[in-house]
């Protein structure tokens, strides 16, 4: 089977091992991404190492697919040196790029001889154009946009001048792309780190009386926003699931190649089907990209839940559609999961199959394995045509001359051809022995023979196929490879790339004194916190307007961006007001650059090592990541950073109304002032906070504030929120004075002493 390749889009596949490598190959992606044994964020996967990835590489090149390769996790600073070492490790083994979080390695990733493609991770939460331009100046050529943007975003972004790639299928985060620290603070898992132990798939019920997977967000399947995403800039189309099975990735790149390469990139009637046969966790087409906010959350399974086969009848299962032995199965009581099951026997009508629990006659079965799509899915072969010119004259040596995709192989035997003394071999018999191209990468689309009057063994044809495929093979890999030739001379010495990056970190804005920042909430709280003297005061309102930014700048206070607020919103409420930023992603920062207004890099932005914080040391402060212990962050040699270690701790920012999932409300008749909390199996509580500007956003918020008061007795620079008691304690132990103060609520000390896996 011979796939067509589209000329403008690219599909970019899951290769999570070489299993998926494969499939997403054969099945017609034009390229896949893999992580490497460390620092890419799905540690969960078997992944790739330096040693077997030139072998993958060249497999994938062969074909005319791309490979990048995903160094997208956060960085602590005794890791930076072995980052560098694995971005160029894999520089050298011909990859066509990278995918990056880590803004200082980005430059570094930038920095080397083109053609090399660089990445701007969707961890970095880019929405906006100023996102964007952001990473452009840090030297990526393309941006994966946050799976929250809409149409009208990507259409911002595509406006730089730099590639947009967009997420396609697979699973959606829940929360706000890079700006999740549930994993990490709840259970020391940091998804940031790409070990996410996924504690949004778990069942939570609300304190109105709504239960189930409450943060579970449905997959998502692009086969009817393919077109909208296009016309928006899109150019390179992204399937996700480096943890789920190859016939998934196989799957995926099939169908929508097929989309892709279909004159109005219309979805044949049963390619959603097919999709969800493979993974449907209730598969939807992304309503942020049309500005919608709701009917994201699928609160009835976290997993896979397959498609729709028939029913529970007799012990068995009554179907219309042709099942196989060995399917797997899902049976459900309405939306509840009762057991799984296995089909016995090929067949329809009445299928007999085993199940592992309880089951009645009426309950609805779900396929959650097909058997024969997988298998028809993994022995699909990608060949390569090739024509074959023959010639075989007497007295001189056999030739075979193979040709593909430009590239060209003789191989000669070395021998002389003899004149055939008793039975000549004819041109069928050639052709028939070149055709045994078996497993090999190619299917021969013309052959040409020319011969005299000879004999030649079938061991001697077959020789000279084999060594002239061989030799294909290897002139193909080259040819694409040749590209590459500047790698050759690179030097690959890490002195002036660790040079400049301290010279970076030692020109920095690095004070030494101590200070204290304090969040405020209201009006109130900055009077009282005002005249504290506090080093900065942050504001954050719960609603971002005329109002609250004037309060701000009557009291010198730093507005708290939300991390998914429109700049372009921001900009007009300001106006001509004198007023600071406390921004929480890079596009923010981009904005407070070009408006010449001051800031402090806050909380968002996850500043996790040197190098990063030298990247914004035009701003006032920075924060700390929060996931951070108290000894990793006291190893930075930049000490303009600000400790937050006292207050709400946000695990999520979320797009997606919570009201609405808890309280099936709609926006006119919102539920807002309920206070609306998640409890999860032991009790737990997580509070959602919503803040307005142009459009509703929300947080997550860990139930235990905190604190670490009981522990932390040393001079600092620290971030609180405003509580009067917490804050004249730190102003004591700021002026030496231990003054005994003990938290008096439920807290947690975070990661402020537990390291993070």
């Amino acid at each position: 089977m011979t796939l067509k390749k589209a000329t403008n889009y690219t599909i970019l596949a899951p290769a999570g091992s070489v299993e998926q490598l494969v499939a997403a190959v054969n099945n017609g992606c034009d390229a896949v991404y893999l992580g490497l044994d460390s620092f890419n964020a799905r540690m969960k996967a078997p992944n790739f190492t330096l040693d077997n990835l030139p072998e993958w590489v060249n497999y994938c090149h062969l074909f005319g697919v791309k490979v990048y390769v995903a160094i997208n996790t956060s960085l602590k600073n005794s890791e930076f040196l072995s980052a560098i070492k694995l971005l160029l490790g894999a520089y050298k083994c011909n990859v066509d790029g990278v995918i990056v979080t880590d803004l200082a390695l980005m430059r570094i990733a930038g920095s080397l001889p083109k053609p090399f493609e660089i990445v701007a991770s969707t961890q970095l939460n880019i929405h906006d154009k100023y996102g964007a331009e952001f990473v452009k100046k840090c030297g990526a050529t393309s941006v994966v946009c946050a799976r929250e943007c809409s149409l009208n975003d990507i259409r911002q972004i595509a406006s730089v001048g730099i590639d947009v790639e967009c997420f396609l299928h697979g699973a959606v985060c829940v929360c706000q792309s890079g700006q999740c620290l549930f994993s990490s603070i709840v259970g020391g898992n940091s998804g940031n780190r790409g070990l996410c132990a996924q504690p949004c798939r778990k069942f939570y019920r609300s304190d109105n009386g709504k239960s189930g997977y409450l943060l579970s967000a449905r997959d998502m399947c692009s086969l009817d926003t393919a077109r909208d995403l296009t016309n928006a800039g899109a150019t390179t189309f992204k399937i996700e699931g480096r943890n789920r099975r190859s016939e998934y990735a196989g799957l995926a790149s099939k169908v929508y190649r097929q989309l892709f390469d279909s004159n109005d990139l219309s979805a044949d009637s049963d390619d959603y089907t097919l999709l969800a046969e493979m993974f449907n966790r209730s598969m939807s087409s992304n309503r942020y990209l049309y500005g919608k906010n709701s009917d994201i959350i699928y609160p009835f399974a976290p997993n896979h839940i397959g498609v729709d086969v028939g029913i529970v009848k007799r012990g068995g299962v009554q179907t219309d559609k042709d099942l196989y032995k060995g399917d797997g199965l899902k049976v459900f009581d309405g939306n509840k999961e009762v057991c799984g099951g296995v089909v016995s026997e090929d067949g329809s009508g009445f299928v007999k199959a085993q199940f592992s629990g309880k089951v009645a006659d009426g309950m609805r079965v779900c396929r959650t394995t097909n058997t024969k799509l997988c298998q028809d899915v993994l022995s699909t072969i990608k060949k390569l045509p090739i024509d074959i010119e023959f010639t075989a004259k007497v007295g001189n040596q056999p030739s075979l001359t193979v040709k593909c995709n430009g590239a060209e192989y003789c191989e000669k035997g070395n021998y002389l051809v003899e004149k055939a003394q008793n039975i000549a071999v004819d041109c069928d018999e050639i052709a028939k022995q070149l055709q045994k191209t078996g497993e090999t990468h190619y299917t021969i689309s013309d052959i040409i023979i020319d011969i005299d009057n000879i004999f030649l063994a079938k061991s001697q044809i077959n020789a000279l196929r084999r060594n002239a495929l061989d030799g294909l093979t290897a002139e193909l890999i080259n040819k694409y490879n040749s590209r590459f030739d500047n790698r050759k001379d690179f030097d690959f010495s890490l002195k002036a790339i660790l040079n400049r990056f301290s010279d970076a970190i030692l020109n920095s804005n690095s004070v030494e004194q101590d200070a204290l920042a304090v969040i405020c909430f209201d009006k109130a709280q900055l009077e009282a916190a005002a005249i504290s003297n506090c080093r900065h005061l942050i504001y954050k309102p719960k609603s971002l307007d005329a109002v609250s930014l004037n309060e701000a700048v009557l009291f010198g206070a730093f507005v708290d961006l939300p991390s998914f607020v429109d700049l372009d919103y921001i900009k007009n409420a300001i106006g001509g007001m004198d007023i600071k930023l406390y921004c929480n992603n890079i596009g923010q920062v981009e904005f407070a650059r070009r408006n010449n207004i001051g800031y402090i890099a806050g909380g968002g932005l996850n500043i996790f090592n040197d190098y990063i914080a030298a990247e914004f040391s035009d701003a006032q402060a920075f924060v700390f990541s929060r996931e951070l212990t108290l000894n990793e962050i006291a190893q930075f040699k930049n000490k303009n950073g600000l400790i937050f270690v006292d207050g709400q701790i946000p695990l999520m920012q979320l797009v997606h109304c919570p009201y609405k999932v808890a309280y099936d409300c709609s926006c006119s008749k919102c539920k807002d002032g309920n206070q609306l909390v998640y409890r999860d199996e032991f009790n737990n509580s997580f509070i959602i906070n919503r803040r307005q500007s142009d459009r509703c956003l929300f947080e997550l918020i860990n139930g235990k504030k905190l604190s670490v008061v009981n522990r932390l007795k040393s001079v600092g620079r620290y971030m609180i929120d405003y509580d009067s008691d917490v804050l004249k304690h730190y102003i004591n132990i700021n002026d030496g004075i231990d003054d005994g103060y003990i938290e008096p609520q439920p807290y947690t000390k975070g990661r402020l002493y537990d390291r993070i896996n």
